[in-house]
């Protein structure tokens, strides 16, 4: 469940109305609830004559960030290229679109580590943002997509396929999409754990991780998740009624107590996401696991399930840049202390490893085992002179 906090009754209201107005005309039940995707800055620039010149370097950001007043440093002329990128990429998506989102005003300061934003608006409401700039180069290269539910509830489906060609076209990806069903009655929170508990959510032969949230013992409120964003799938399916309308009372009153959205996150970790999830959105909810499968044959929607799934290139290549992270870090930061520890300590070191053995890095989590160890080895072979003493107990 995306939020606690209480919303007006109205907005319930409204909300169900809206989506009850697009299942009509869209019989898969499946919907884009949210959607982030980046393209190239070049297919932005090309676009617009007044910055065909423009560069990533023009948009890489190298001045500071005043923490006092919490504003970006404007004397960096990178941050005026990257306002005018972001805004003609929001012109440009507004007249894609053309169902009534308007551009905010750009803002001086970023999210995800773009330097700027623009606000998408609709009906005066902030649903989205489009980022550009950045102090690192690679990502300065780029412009990122952020279309919120309430942005999403604006798009009509037909304009999804515009999308989809225009991301294609530029030679863009998907980072994140969201597939959500609504139901209206009959259906209840505990049969998901129920499927989950019987294996319906087993992903070759593993069964992935759960969470509960909100007032199980008090029955309303509920959220049943599935899987984790470290891995790059997971599935929500929440007591939606009681979200929209702030309490069970009054989700009852509305008629909206059974009312349980279930709600498929992928985001491109590990994987390369299909742009036919844009206009295809049953398939790939169906093929996300099979609980999901089953829900739309109770439903009597039509799909074929497909799956997105783990690149095993793109997940070594992360494996083996986040190894590197960490050994460069351990080098240029504690590498004094664990030479000390080394020539000094006795068996300190050893005791340090047997303590901690069983702990996962942060920044190593979300891979499998056999990853992690090959891209050591990668690593050790590109970072360790052949001369180098072995610790690790070969001779």
């Amino acid at each position: 469940m995306r939020t606690v906090e209480a919303r007006p009754v109205l907005d319930g209201q409204r909300v169900r109305w809206t989506l009850e107005q697009i299942e009509r005309d869209n019989q898969s039940k499946v919907r884009i609830d949210w959607l982030r995707f980046t393209v190239p800055l070049d297919a932005v620039v090309q676009r617009e004559r007044s910055l065909e010149a423009v560069t990533a370097g023009d948009v890489t950001v190298q001045s500071g960030f005043d923490v006092k007043t919490k504003r970006a440093t404007l004397a960096d002329p990178a941050y005026s290229a990257a306002h005018m990128v972001a805004i003609a990429a929001g012109r440009d998506l507004v007249a894609m679109l053309a169902c009534g989102l308007t551009l905010g005003a750009v803002e001086d300061k970023g999210m995800d580590f773009y330097a700027v934003r623009v606000a998408l608006l609709h009906n005066s409401a902030v649903v989205g943002y489009v980022m550009a700039g950045s102090k690192d180069a690679r990502q300065a290269s780029t412009v990122h997509f952020n279309l919120f539910g309430q942005a999403m509830l604006a798009i009509p489906r037909d304009r999804l396929e515009i999308v989809r060609s225009y991301v294609a076209h530029a030679k863009g990806w998907i980072t994140r999409v969201d597939l959500a069903v609504d139901v209206w009655s009959g259906h209840r929170i505990e049969d998901v754990q129920t499927a989950w508990e019987s294996g319906e959510f087993d992903v070759r032969g593993k069964r992935p991780g759960q969470q509960n949230a909100g007032s199980w013992a008090a029955h309303h409120s509920r959220t049943f998740s599935v899987g984790n964003r470290g891995t790059g799938k997971m599935l929500r399916a929440y007591e939606k009624g009681d979200e929209q309308f702030g309490s069970r009372e009054a989700s009852a009153q509305h008629g909206c107590a059974e009312w349980i959205r279930y709600e498929v996150e992928v985001r491109n970790n590990h994987r390369v996401i299909d742009l036919d999830v844009l206009t295809r959105p049953a398939d790939f909810f169906a093929g996300a696991y099979a609980f999901c499968d089953r829900l739309l044959t109770e439903l009597e929607v039509q799909a074929a399930a497909q799956t997105i799934k783990t690149n095993p290139e793109v997940k070594d290549v992360t494996a083996l840049a986040a190894v590197e992270r960490c050994a460069s870090w351990t080098d240029g930061t504690c590498g004094a202390i664990v030479a000390a520890l080394f020539m000094h300590g006795g068996d300190l070191l050893a005791h340090i490893v047997e303590r901690n053995a069983h702990r996962v890095a942060r920044r190593l989590k979300g891979f499998a085992a056999a990853d992690i160890a090959a891209a050591f080895e990668k690593v050790a072979g590109r970072m360790a002179p052949v001369s180098a003493p072995l610790l690790n107990g070969a001779v």
